[in-house]
């Protein structure tokens, strides 16, 4: 049975909220207007942060290090948490220097578009997304090659850009681009504008994979498909509040262990809010690998080998 050692307890319970929030969740923590010691998180306002404690006041819980915080907001396991404190970048040898002042945000801007997409489109099209899905996101804005060659998926509000993720169409490169809202995240809008439906994902290629697979079965499915930008709510809360017609959640996270904890933790989140009490939620992990994109590339090659008549009725049917 895993287990973590009284040392590795000991480091993870010195690690404060505030360092964790600024290596980890720069893009969730805010500043408390007037109030010079206190901040807030960007999903829930209620969780107020204020001389090294927290204080989640709609759920009456509270902590006083990235331990309670992990356990308590994130939903993690006591074993987990204490290994993400202590294996993530030696983190908790660092608790006992004083965090240096937060630097000013610089405003949000996108990168500079290349002269042309090709190494986007080439490299998404290796992924088995398909090539009209790929122009369909350039057209509407909301994908770009950038001038290092990679990936820009750009969320929008209204009419302008707030966030946005780049993602290396060589190596594993990835990045948040600095001072991103993730409450705009990358979204796929539906054909059918009046969609009710909407599909998160914790990235933005599971996105495009997932109308993949459904386009192969005849675009059977039609709804927003959102990347929550990893495992945080603050996307998927945001969209509800201003898509208040949206009737049917389906999260599509991982299906590996985080993808899974991650997925009960949103459930509990949305059902303790009276505003989401109408909402039906599915769990729609993908049902070959690890996440949508495996399911997608997965599909194409079990059609290629037609080994198994109706696979894709039966992954599109799962999902």
């Amino acid at each position: 049975m895993p287990s973590v050692s009284d040392e590795q307890i000991k480091r993870a319970k010195e690690v404060g909220i505030l360092e964790y929030l600024r290596s980890h969740e720069p893009q969730s923590l805010r500043k408390s207007k007037g109030r010079s010691n206190e901040y807030y998180l960007a999903e829930y306002d209620s969780l107020k942060i204020s001389n090294g404690k927290f204080h989640w006041f709609s759920r009456g819980v509270g902590g006083n290090s990235a331990l309670d915080f992990l356990i308590k907001v994130r939903g993690m396991g006591f074993i987990d948490a204490v290994k993400h404190l202590t294996d993530t970048n030696s983190m908790a040898h660092k608790a006992a220097t004083p965090p240096e002042p937060p630097k000013p945000s610089k405003p949000f801007a996108l990168p500079p578009k290349n002269a042309n997409n090709d190494r986007v489109f080439a490299y998404l099209r290796g992924r088995g997304i398909d090539g009209d899905i790929i122009k369909r996101c350039i057209n509407g804005g909301i994908l770009y090659e950038n001038t290092r060659g990679n990936c820009m998926f750009v969320g929008y509000c209204g009419d302008r850009p707030r966030c946005a993720f780049e993602r290396g169409t060589k190596g594993g490169h990835k990045r948040d681009i600095a001072s991103s809202d993730k409450r705009f995240s990358f979204i796929v809008p539906p054909i059918n504008p009046d969609s009710r439906n909407v599909a998160a994902f914790e990235s933005a290629v599971d996105t495009l994979s997932h109308a993949g697979i459904h386009k192969l079965d005849g675009d059977k499915w039609d709804g927003y498909r959102l990347s929550l930008g990893g495992i945080g709510t603050a996307a998927l809360t945001s969209f509800l509040e201003r898509n208040p017609q949206v009737e049917d959640v389906r999260l599509c996270l991982d299906s590996d262990k985080t993808g899974r904890e991650a997925t009960v933790r949103i459930i509990r989140e949305l059902l303790s809010n009276k505003r989401h009490s109408h909402l039906k939620i599915t769990v729609a992990h993908p049902p070959l690998g690890k996440d949508y994109n495996d399911t997608l590339q997965a599909i194409i090659q079990l059609q290629k080998q037609k080994s198994r008549p109706g696979c894709l009725k039966e992954a599109a049917n799962s999902i």
